[in-house]
Formats: structure tokens, C-alpha cells, sequence
């Protein structure tokens, strides 16, 4: 039988590039970054940033809260989501300040993904610098004001974002707060004074509760009043308000812990 030169390596390299686009998976080598919208597609993790504006900021409360963000953004993977949102005196005022993706290129996973791939590295990389830059600038805007409010309703803030049966849980919640509740489903006076149980009894009534199965909760900047010399908050109340917000959190499926830093 006569061959022509070159046939018997051609066939299989034809037959192998037919095959490659059926080899290649949606967060592998078929991924391309036209949009920012299009990292999303590489995860389906999420974090849930939440400021209290309730509180104002003081030098060392603004550096805390710049290097909190600065260490949830370096632990987000490629792809992972993260909304920031603020706490106000009531849940309806609350403001989305930010929802986007980390950008970047999937990881290559061998010889198919390299012949097939097409994320640019160049405009990832643009894409991180204005991705970050916009994280920063929705700080910006508000860490140099707190709100002129008379209450924190950091319950019922909690139950907005985190209670759609729909969505998907959050992987990752951080509430940069004091967590100290004065609001018109609970005054102060009641959170600081009654019993977990007949707490727990309010926020049911009020479907205040959260939804966090198997998500893990950060709260930053814990332990202070609100008095104007931000004493710190006595043993007694401290321990009865870290229990509240731990079966709080726990009933919604999640674990909370109580941090002055995001790295621990």
C-alpha cells in the first residue's frame, strides 16, 4: 500500500485536535476573560463583607478595617465573589458598595489546556489592579464619616443579606462591628439586659434570624462601648453578648468567632 509522506503522523494529530474542545472543561482551557463578569464563572465561592456606619472611626479603627479587607482579598481565590455592604440604623438603609470577582487565569491542567487556552494574563492582571481599586475606593467613601444614627440594626442587617432560600450561603461572612444592638425590634437597654432566650424569641418573630449553613463568620472589631471613650466592654456583658451572637449564628447553621484582626 502506498503512504503519503507526512499521513501517518497527520491523521493523529487531526484526530487530536477534534477531540481537544471536548476535553476542554468550562474553568479550564474554555475560559476567556472578556468581561469582568466572567471570573465568576471560575467559582462558586463568596464572602459577605459587612461595615457598621454606626460607629465612628477613629485612626486605629480605620487602619483595621483597610487591613481586614487587605486580608480577606489576599485568602479569595480566582473567581471568588466578594459583596461589601454597610451596617446601618435600620436594614432597609443598608448599601451595597461592592460585588465582584477576583480576577485571574485558571491554573493550566496539562498539554490540553495549554494548546486550547485562551485567558489573556495581561488583562487579568489589569483587571486585579481595578479590581482592587474599586475595593478600596468603596472604603474610602465611607471610613472618614460615620452616619449621624441613632441605633445599629445589625440583626435585621444580617437576616437581608443572608436569608434568601434561593441563593446560595456565603462561604465566608466578616462584620467589621461592635455588634452591640440598638434598634427598633431591640432597644439596647432590652439587648443588654434579657435573657438569650426571650432574645432569640424577638428575632424569630421578626424572621430576623441568619442563613448560614456551613458558613464560616469573622466578627472584627468586638469588645468596646458606645460611650465616647470606647471602654472596653465589661466581662460579665461581654461573655452574655458573645453567647447571644454564637447561638445566633449557630441556629442559622454557621460558626462565628470573635477577632481584632482577619489573620487571626
Amino acid at each position: 500500500m502506498t503512504m503519503f509522506p507526512g499521513c501517518r503522523l497527520a491523521l493523529p494529530v487531526l484526530a487530536l485536535l477534534m477531540l481537544l474542545p471536548a476535553c476542554s472543561g468550562p474553568a479550564g482551557s474554555g475560559f476567556v476573560n472578556r468581561t469582568a463578569d466572567d471570573y465568576c464563572a471560575l467559582s462558586d465561592r463568596s464572602t459577605l463583607f459587612l461595615i457598621d456606619r454606626t460607629t465612628t472611626f477613629d485612626a486605629d479603627d480605620q487602619a483595621l478595617l483597610m487591613e481586614s479587607l487587605g486580608g480577606v482579598v489576599d485568602k479569595l481565590q480566582t473567581g471568588d465573589r466578594i459583596i461589601i455592604a454597610t451596617i446601618s440604623d435600620h436594614y432597609s438603609r443598608t448599601r451595597r458598595l461592592a460585588n465582584a470577582c477576583k480576577p485571574g487565569c485558571p491554573d493550566a491542567g496539562g498539554v490540553v489546556d495549554e494548546i486550547m487556552g485562551s485567558c489573556s494574563t495581561m488583562k487579568a492582571k489589569q483587571d486585579q489592579q481595578q479590581f482592587m481599586g474599586s475595593l478600596a475606593g468603596s472604603l474610602r467613601e465611607i471610613i472618614n464619616t460615620a452616619e449621624d444614627a441613632s441605633g445599629s440594626d445589625i440583626i435585621r442587617t444580617i437576616g437581608h443579606w443572608t436569608g434568601s432560600a434561593s441563593a446560595e450561603p456565603y462561604t465566608n461572612i466578616i462584620i467589621y462591628s461592635d455588634m452591640l444592638e440598638n434598634s427598633d425590634m431591640i432597644a439596647w437597654r432590652k439587648f443588654s439586659s434579657l435573657p438569650e432566650d426571650e432574645l432569640m424569641e424577638i428575632v424569630a418573630e421578626h424572621g430576623a434570624g441568619a442563613r448560614t449553613p456551613g458558613t464560616g463568620i469573622r466578627v472584627i472589631g468586638y469588645g468596646r462601648l458606645h460611650d465616647q471613650a470606647r471602654s472596653a466592654l465589661p466581662s460579665a456583658l461581654d461573655a452574655k453578648l458573645r453567647g447571644f451572637w454564637t447561638r445566633y449564628f449557630f441556629e442559622g447553621g454557621g460558626q462565628v468567632e470573635f477577632s481584632a484582626r482577619t489573620d487571626g
